[in-house]
Order: C-alpha cells, then structure tokens, then sequence
C-alpha cells in the first residue's frame, strides 16, 4: 500500500436520519475530531480490525460485489496486504453514530479502486460506497462513507440529488455540543424497527405532516443561516422524536431532552440513536455551557 495512506474523518448527521429512506433530505458534515487510517500492522498490532478486513474480503469475493461496482476494488492488491498485516487504524468510537464504518469504506475505495480520481463521481461514488457499506449494516445509503471520502458538507435533497453547500453548517447563528449517553447503539436493528413503523398508516401520515416539514425546514433554515426558523422547525422535530422514536432514545435520556427544552436547549438523535452521541442545539453560547455542567453526561462543544 502507499505510504503513508490518507486519514478519513468521522462525520456528524445532522439532519435526515431515517427520513432520507423515505424522502427526506439529509445534511451531514466531516467531524474532524475523530479519524482512522489504513496501515500494514507489525506483530500482534490492530489484529481485531485485521480480522474484520478478512472478512470482509471474504465478502467482496464471495458475492463478486466487483461486477456490481463502478469502481471496481483491486482484489490482489486487497490480499497482499491483508496478507502482511492490514489493518485500520482508528479512534471513532464504534456504534456511536459518527461513521466509523463509513470512514473504513471510503479509506479502502481510496486505496484499492481501480480508476482515476478524476473519474469518481459523487453519485457513482454513494452508489459504491452503499453496496459496499451495506455488509457492516445490512443497508446503507452511502451517504457516511461519502462525506468522510470527500471530506466536506454534503446535502441529499428530497430527489437524492446531492449537493456540496458553500457554507459550514457548524459556523452560523447557533451552538452546539455532543451528548454523550456512554451507551453505544446497533444501526442494524434500529433501521428495521423504523421500517416497521413506517408500514403502519398512523406513523406513515405523522411522518409525512410533521417529521419531513421539520427535518427539512431545518436544513434549510441552517444552510440559509435563518436562526429563527431554524429552532422554530427544531423543536417540532425533537417533539416528533420524542413521540414516535422512543427505542431510538436511551431511556434515562428521554426526560432529559423533555426537561431541556424547557431551558431552549434542544437535543436530537445523532444518526440512527440508541446510544452513541445524541446533538444539542443551543441560541447561546453560555446557556449551553451552564446546562452542560448541570448534567451527568459528557459534553462535546463543537
């Protein structure tokens, strides 16, 4: 392999978690506080993440995901490293909602897909990095292992078109911090969980009428630096994820985002939930700070 490989980054999902199945647009942003790398291991070293690396060859061969891909991986080059110790290396808390298998795909699309940079599209890129997520989740859109691949805010509108925003959504008219639940979370079983939901008529019509008017009007609130309406279409969301996606929501936790909003502190699941980091929002710097002292949970200003 080259030497030394690139560092990818974890992300942060800040809106479209679950909805962008059905839908709903999704914004995410790189999180450089967190990063993996690919590297050839000495004796003994990252020998769990060498193992999963087998396996997950094992896969790639098995199925012959090559000929579903646009950029196909280069197998023997795969091997041979594996073969003197790949592993990779990382600091992304797993089962956190920050990307840690996102960061792994897009490192090893960087590494061993065959073909130019100039030629990867982001759309051919998602639709790779999908097929090739789905073996840590059993479905994925591929939008995680796109943001930590191109390293930037990236919009999927309602048409899964996908746009790369000018702005940070991170620097704008509002502050924000990562909760710690100090629990971590399966996406798998969550994302089947909601599909159920959504089969049902009552949660199906509550989706359409309030979960993608706020989680939409969110993200363009945001992108328009709107503070107002931003928290206005806010709060509607962490009302619905109070309401319909408790499972999502470790129970100790759900009083506690009751209880914020009373302080206009607003708290949403960070990708799928159940554990991991869930994102605080906050019009001022000294309220978040106050409130986060208050609580027995670590906090991640961002």
């Amino acid at each position: 392999m080259r030497n030394p490989s690139r560092s990818f980054h974890s992300k942060l999902l800040l809106f479209g978690e679950y909805g962008l199945m059905f839908g709903a647009q999704a914004l995410s942003v790189p999180f450089p506080r967190f990063s993996g790398k690919l590297e050839v291991g000495k004796q003994n070293e990252g020998q769990g993440s060498h193992r999963e690396l087998l396996k997950f060859y094992t896969y790639l061969r098995k199925n012959d995901l090559n000929s579903q891909l646009h950029f196909p991986i280069d197998l023997a080059h795969f091997v041979s490293d594996l073969n003197d110790g790949l592993f990779f290396r990382s600091d992304i808390p797993l089962q956190y909602g920050v990307g840690s298998s996102g960061a792994l795909v897009a490192a090893l699309v960087d590494e061993y897909a065959q073909t130019d940079n100039q030629q990867k599209s982001p759309e051919f890129l998602q639709a790779d990095f999908a097929l090739l997520e789905s073996y840590f989740h059993g479905k994925s859109s591929g939008l995680d292992p796109l943001i930590a691949y191109l390293n930037q805010p990236v919009l999927l509108d309602s048409h899964r078109q996908i746009h790369l925003p000018e702005t940070n959504p991170l620097e704008a008219g509002w502050y924000m911090a990562l909760l710690d639940t100090q629990t971590t979370g399966a996406t798998g079983p969550l994302v089947q969980h909601f599909r159920q939901m959504y089969e049902t008529p009552e949660f199906r019509a509550a989706f359409g009428q309030e979960f993608l008017p706020a989680n939409d009007g969110c993200i363009d609130a945001m992108l328009a630096n709107q503070p107002g309406l931003f928290f206005s279409h806010l709060e509607k969301l962490v009302h619905f994820q109070l309401r319909y996606m408790q499972r999502m929501i470790p129970g100790p936790l759900r009083e506690l985002i009751r209880d914020a909003l009373k302080k206009q502190i607003y708290i949403k699941l960070l990708g799928s939930g159940g554990g991991g980091f869930l994102l605080v929002f906050s019009r001022q710097k000294s309220i978040l700070e106050d409130w986060g002292k208050s609580q027995n949970y670590p906090l991640i200003c961002l």
